[in-house]
């Protein structure tokens, strides 16, 4: 019981800053943590730029004054999104649950499983405030303009989307919308559990992204808020990869294994390609891989 309590306190803590959820403060301070976010109405378009996973501000004075060393919140410790990374993948299902609901309702109404894709893909994006979609085209634009580390850093960090980017939302975008609508031509159930699916493990890889990348700025937001220990990143993408297969094995049957393993290389690759390219991740980079492990995941289960 105590372990299931401590999930469920790790999974609200981080749904707070990985979707649009409003999730009470007394979920952060019951861990005498003082850096409890702000509402989803009030987030930032700032930080939501520096970094994928949005994390906002402490709230009130003594939180304020616990992230910064002061007195007033000495008896609280600023809150580590890292900690909890073990539970993104329990994140992920709950911001997919509306649009894999859809998958299955639009269907019945007479909608064509194209739009149904895409109106899926738009309440997976109002759920998540469409962070990690910003993370990836701020990847695009830095990365693929061949520019110097630095100045490809200072380009991650523009609020501006460039054509670079503009290009990666579309494919992405493109691309979700096309393998959910092949999955609901042929069954709406497979579509819909494959969303939470695809969801669920690239959270999950995410997670072990973050923790088994070393950081690319100090000074970073993905790095102050707390990089996640190997162990947690570790049992994210094991979590991920449960959730997925027993998802959809049932129906795709042992595709389902291939789905997780496209997804692993495309991840193995990029983190090889942030390596070379700016020598570790931001906050904008976790983003980006978790864009690519969910088209790699959908694309895996559409060859089925």
């Amino acid at each position: 019981m105590q372990t299931i309590m401590t999930l469920y306190g790790a999974t609200l803590r981080a749904a707070a800053f990985l979707t649009r959820l409003s999730i009470s403060a007394r979920h952060f301070e019951s861990q005498g943590q003082a850096a409890a976010p702000k509402s989803p109405e009030n987030r930032s378009r700032d930080a939501s730029r520096q970094n994928d996973p949005a994390v906002e501000a402490p709230a009130g004075r003594d939180a304020e004054g616990a992230a910064a060393g002061n007195p007033a919140g000495a008896d609280r410790a600023p809150y580590r999104l890292g900690d909890d990374a073990h539970a993104f993948p329990i994140v992920g299902l709950i911001a997919a649950a509306p649009a894999a609901i859809l998958l299955l309702v639009l269907p019945e109404l007479g909608l064509s499983p194209l739009v149904a894709g895409i109106v899926a893909l738009a309440a997976l994006a109002a759920m998540t405030g469409a962070l990690h979609e910003d993370g990836l085209a701020d990847v695009a634009d830095g990365l693929f303009g061949h520019q110097p580390r630095e100045r490809a850093l200072e380009i991650m960090h523009d609020s501006r989307v460039g054509s670079y980017g503009a290009i990666a939302l579309a494919l992405s975008l493109g691309l979700r919308a096309a393998l959910l609508a092949e999955l609901c031509a042929s069954r709406p159930l497979t579509a819909a559990f494959a969303v939470l699916a695809a969801s669920a493990f690239s959270r999950g890889a995410m997670a072990a992204f973050w923790a088994l990348t070393p950081s690319a700025l100090d000074t970073g937001l993905a790095a102050r808020v707390g990089q996640p220990s190997n162990g947690k990143g570790l049992a994210a993408i094991g979590l991920g990869a449960a959730i997925g297969i027993v998802l959809t094995v049932p129906l795709v049957g042992p595709i389902s294994v291939l789905a997780a393993a496209i997804a692993a290389v495309a991840l193995t690759l990029f983190r090889r390609f942030i390596l070379r390219r700016i020598g570790g991740q931001t906050g904008d980079c976790l983003g980006a891989a978790q864009q690519l492990c969910e088209i790699a995941v959908l694309m895996g289960l559409a060859m089925g």
